[in-house]
């Protein structure tokens, strides 16, 4: 911290630094509150100060072994660990995650057929109701898509309607609507808010003109007259 001292004449000395003792901190970042409950920690894996900036801070929990070595595509370890027994195929995460979420989320292709030809799941929800194809159409990984839709279609699935068809988007799990029909009403509700808004704007100009004028006129009316020179 940087301190500006004031001399006595009025002027200032050099500005000195005076390091903060940590003990005098705050330790509402360290200690949660009274009757606090979560399913996650207070302070993230590593001992990170969740109130703080950075990745570290907003890591809930470690990753077990196989959803770890699905993200980063590592596809000998993902078998090694499925064939000695460590992990099931359908094992979650603290966050209801399985590999197949990691593989299509991170565009681990060969992972991800992995997976598939062991026969896992195709649509898992995880903690915010999310299956893979939403994380790999979040991530914009197309052919983690097409290789799910295609093991759907090959397993006789159906029911969505969308653009990831026999399967089913967030959306449609959720609220019975499509990408497609989602983004339409997405974008009709803007419009009617522009509209809105504009209407509003152009109501608001007329009332500002109409109160000046007002006003122009109580001023005339009660300014006072002057006599005429003769």
């Amino acid at each position: 911290m940087v301190e500006v001292i004031q001399r006595d004449d009025g002027g200032a000395s050099p500005a000195t630094v005076r390091e903060e003792d940590p003990a005098q901190k705050p330790d509402y970042a360290r200690t949660p509150p009274p009757n606090w409950t979560s399913k996650w920690s207070w302070i993230a894996p590593g001992g990170i100060d969740r109130a703080t900036r950075g990745a570290g801070g907003r890591v809930l929990f470690e990753a077990p072994d196989l959803h770890e070595n699905a993200r980063l595509g590592n596809l000998e370890s993902v078998c090694a660990l499925l064939d000695s027994g460590a992990f099931e195929l359908e094992s979650v995460d603290p966050a209801g995650r399985t590999a197949l979420h990691f593989a299509c989320g991170f565009g681990r292709e060969e992972v991800t057929a992995e997976l598939l030809e062991r026969g896992c799941e195709l649509e898992p929800r995880d903690d915010w109701s999310k299956s893979p194809v939403d994380w790999a159409l979040q991530a914009k990984h197309g052919k983690c898509v097409e290789m799910l839709r295609l093991a759907a279609v090959k397993r006789g699935l159906w029911g969505g309607k969308g653009q990831v068809a026999p399967l089913k988007t967030f959306w449609e799990h959720c609220f019975g609507l499509s990408a497609e029909e989602v983004h339409r009403e997405i974008e009709e509700s803007a419009k009617e808010a522009e509209a809105s808004y504009k209407a509003d704007e152009e109501k608001n100009e007329k009332a500002h003109e109409s109160h000046q004028r007002a006003k122009v006129k109580t001023f005339v009316a009660h300014k006072p007259r002057r006599r005429k020179k003769r």
